[in-house]
């Protein structure tokens, strides 16, 4: 069944308001705005996530949806780091333009994807890079504790790294003191360079995280 309404996960306020006036006219279809911990959709539709209103842990609440897409996204690093976790159908900027963003969610409403060819490239060698170092053992490093050294490499706290792989913060700590160990670095910061020059991972330049 074809999504014919998106849903614009957001604070309210009055340009909100106006932001999803736009969106119904524009694009002749059901356009709401609801707040992040809102039940989830029962039936097909768009989700549109303000970035600077959510973590990426509530983002990831509605990362099942079939069509989700990042709003007010400041950098292509931060739409990368976003894109690494939740499989967005679509980016938009923050400085994308309303007849951007409203052609954008148009295509995506027709099942297709917003995103730019440098972030597709970036993703598409991020993956691959991922694939080789599966199947090659590093430093006496298990597959889970390449997972979470990839987590960290993309800017990733305890907490979200527990969330995506439905592990206590406690097993996350555990496995980081034996990483620490095994690749002879001291903190998380090493840590991350160690990736960088040994496992050529993708280490975002930026986070994104909510504004306060």
């Amino acid at each position: 069944m074809t999504a014919t309404r998106v849903l614009f996960v957001t604070s309210p306020s009055p340009q909100t308001e106006l932001f999803v006036e736009y969106l119904q006219e524009t694009l002749k279809c059901v356009v709401e705005a609801c707040h992040h911990e809102a039940p989830l959709p029962s039936s097909p539709c768009l989700v549109l996530i303000d970035s600077t209103q959510c973590s990426l842990a509530q983002m990831m609440r509605w990362s099942h949806i079939d069509k989700i897409a990042a709003f007010n996204v400041e950098h292509e690093d931060d739409a990368i780091s976003l894109l690494l976790n939740i499989p967005f159908s679509g980016i938009f900027y923050r400085q994308d333009s309303l007849e951007q963003i409203s052609k954008g969610i148009g295509k995506i409403l027709e099942n297709e994807n917003w995103l730019t060819r440098n972030i597709m490239q970036t993703l598409i060698r991020h993956y691959r890079q991922q694939q080789q170092i599966a199947f090659q053992p590093v430093m006496g490093l298990t597959q889970r504790e390449l997972e979470i050294l990839s987590l960290i490499a993309s800017q990733q706290s305890n907490a979200d790294i527990a969330h995506k792989l439905m592990l206590s913060q406690h097993t996350v700590k555990s496995h980081l003191y034996n990483i620490f160990r095994k690749i002879r670095v001291h903190n998380r910061h090493q840590a991350i360079q160690w990736a960088h020059e040994h496992l050529n991972l993708y280490i975002p330049k930026r986070t994104t995280e909510p504004e306060s």
